[in-house]
């Protein structure tokens, strides 16, 4: 449990600086608050984890798991949803959402292998509530990416997640 947790720990890492330093690169401001936004679960996600192999290691039991509701969130991005950005910036950050989409993807997926490998059933429900977590993430990067797509009128034959 605890390598995966120190895989985990990593991965959140990466993704916070990932959001962090796209945020500043995206044309569309609904894009930088959504990268913002997901830098600072990315945040929470690694203090977590973190927290969780403290406890490990000094043999304490398993705190309880925050919850992370995203409802406030989609509400306050549905109704700003409203975008200036051209057709080229719209391209150019649809690539980096493309990144993010499958970040969050991979975390996802990592955390449900993890979960399905795991005996003790605290760990597992906690990867599970982890993979959750980041299912929601990418969620949210999936809309905003068909946003651009139907905003644009980009005829791709297939949406590219």
């Amino acid at each position: 449990m605890y390598d995966v947790l120190k895989l985990a720990e990593s991965f959140e890492i990466e993704g916070y600086k990932f959001y962090k330093s796209k945020a500043t690169e995206v044309k569309s401001k609904a894009i930088t608050e959504i990268f913002e936004y997901l830098a600072n679960m990315e945040k929470e996600h690694t203090e977590f984890i973190r927290g969780l192999m403290k406890n490990l290691e000094e043999g304490r039991e398993i705190e309880k798991i925050p919850s992370q509701d995203t409802k406030f969130f989609n509400e306050r991005y549905e109704s700003q949803k409203v975008s200036d950005t051209s057709q080229e910036d719209d391209i150019a950050d649809l690539s980096v959402l493309r990144m993010a989409y499958l970040i969050e993807k991979d975390f996802m997926e990592f955390y449900a292998k993890a979960a399905q490998n795991e005996k003790n059933e605290k760990v597992k429900e906690i990867l599970e509530i982890l993979a959750k977590w980041e299912e929601g993430h990418k969620k949210i990067i999936e809309e905003q990416m068909n946003y651009i797509i139907e905003k644009n009128h980009l005829d791709l034959g297939f949406y590219p997640f």
